[in-house]
């Protein structure tokens, strides 16, 4: 009997999470100093009052191998070695936003329903897929073909969504209070 695939769930190397962390510290604009012959053993990057500690070696590593990927810069200074991230970072940044985006679920909902409507040529059938099964991923109900509606406040995200596929002048965001779907928009979400 031949074992099941997919049995434990994908395996993602502690380096991976460190330079996304290093990545979106970059990117928020923060200077990095990266006193690499420094002689403690944890290094932090700080966002507000978020810390991350990394190993000095898992540190090292990673930023070596984000600057021969071409997504940071290093520059030697007076105090130690600043890191600047680059055009290709940012983008990586972004696609990073992109995978780990989350539509938030108000605690109250204030009776109106979020439209997210498009429509996109034929000739850009792929992204359309795309934007449809990110949307339904996301949790967004869809009433037909191209309207997707969700009870809570989305806008932010689903403007980044759509310029994220490049698709902004095809789509339109629309608050409605009153709906001839509304008895079964509320038994798919439940609002409170």
């Amino acid at each position: 009997m031949l074992p099941k695939r997919n049995v434990y769930p994908r395996y993602e190397p502690e380096g991976v999470k460190i330079a996304e962390k290093i990545i979106k510290v970059l990117f928020l604009g923060l200077a990095v100093p990266a006193f690499l012959a420094s002689p403690f053993g944890l290094y932090y990057l700080a966002k507000g009052a978020m810390r991350y500690y990394f190993r000095k070696s898992d540190f090292r590593r990673e930023i070596k191998r984000l600057q021969k990927k071409g997504y940071v810069a290093l520059t030697k200074t007076p105090d130690g070695w600043m890191i600047r991230l680059l055009r290709k970072g940012k983008q990586r940044y972004r696609r990073i936003q992109f995978e780990n985006l989350k539509l938030s679920s108000g605690k109250v909902w204030d009776k109106k329903w979020r439209l997210f409507v498009f429509d996109i040529p034929e000739k850009q059938r792929i992204l359309r897929d795309l934007l449809r099964r990110k949307l339904k991923r996301l949790g967004l109900h869809n009433i037909q073909r191209s309207v997707f509606v969700y009870p809570y406040n989305c806008r932010k995200e689903l403007e980044f969504i759509s310029e994220y596929y490049g698709l902004t002048k095809y789509t339109s965001y629309f608050e409605a209070s009153v709906t001839d779907l509304d008895k079964e928009l509320r038994q798919h979400f439940k609002p409170s």
